[in-house]
């Protein structure tokens, strides 16, 4: 296992708990994990429907990065995921939009790497035995629904995850450390983080129904593994209640974040403060804090 970490821009701007609490799992499980050096933003939301060549051009000079560095690819973002793979697939073939790419970045890259999402990697190499052992305080009074959204599975065939319509790797690893997950059927909904601006009414509709949905079905707190779908669940909750007239208070934390407090890490490190809708209550009530 030789990975490049490619953060994305979330990671690094909006969503600094995503970064803190995997590397911090990068540390404790000595995963040979680094961040690349120059990798560069995908083009998420507008660049791909207004230049399809310079879009996939940024995501081949993160691919030109990890060649750079003799590293495969990790990735947390499912959108930073869907273009690099798109990249990839893009300078396999000989076509004239390679060339025009290729053209973009200024070189020929090779695209022969690994692309993974870090939950597959966790869950596939690094193995559920493994990260079974490393659990020191069980999350076994924690009903966790596991939430997907709707990019890391579509499309299926190019991003290759899981089983597309019941996805259970997220699922396994909170089983892992001891939580028992919610089986309900909202796993890979849409939130409409993408209308959240432009549309705010439909994505508060569409984030109601999964909060009601998870908490339905029992719920005490969401996990997550998309950046932009953690901020519409979480950031919306108030809003939601006020336009709604329900009480949610359903916390919605990383997946990074409920493994980091499963292996007794510090909740400082894993910046579960910065959360809107505020876990402590919850944990503490459940004895994991």
């Amino acid at each position: 296992m030789k990975y490049g970490y490619y953060p994305g821009c979330s990671a690094k701007s909006t969503a600094p708990e995503f970064d803190a609490s995997t590397l911090a799992l990068i540390d404790y499980l000595h995963l040979d994990i680094k961040e690349l050096k120059d990798w560069v933003c995908c083009g998420a939301s507008s660049l791909h429907s207004v230049d399809k060549v310079l879009h996939t051009a940024l995501s081949a000079m993160t691919l030109d990065a990890a060649n750079a560095e003799k590293r495969d690819i990790m990735v947390q973002c499912p959108a930073c995921l869907q273009h690099v793979l798109e990249a990839k697939e893009v300078l396999s073939e000989e076509t004239d939009f390679r060339a025009d790419v290729v053209e973009a970045v200024g070189k020929d890259v090779a695209s022969d790497m690994k692309i993974r999402h870090f939950t597959s990697i966790l869950h596939d190499e690094y193995g559920i035995d493994k990260i079974r052992e490393k659990v020191t305080k069980s999350l076994e009074s924690l009903h966790i629904a596991s939430y997907y959204g709707c990019l890391i599975v579509r499309p299926p065939e190019l991003m290759q995850y899981d089983d597309p319509e019941n996805p259970m790797v997220m699922d396994n690893l909170m089983a892992a450390c001891g939580a028992q997950p919610v089986q309900w059927p909202f796993k890979t909904k849409c939130c409409g983080a993408g209308t959240a601006i432009s549309d705010t009414d439909i994505s508060l509709d569409l984030t109601y129904e999964i909060l009601r949905m998870a908490r339905n079905n029992g719920a005490d707190c969401i996990a997550v593994l998309c950046p932009l779908c953690q901020n519409n669940l979480d950031l919306r909750q108030k809003r939601i209640e006020e336009r709604y007239g329900e009480k949610m208070d359903l916390p919605v934390l990383y997946y990074t974040q409920l493994l980091g407090l499963a292996f007794g890490l510090d909740p400082n490190m894993l910046q579960l403060n910065r959360l809107f809708v505020n876990p402590f209550p919850l944990l503490k009530s459940k004895g994991i804090l």
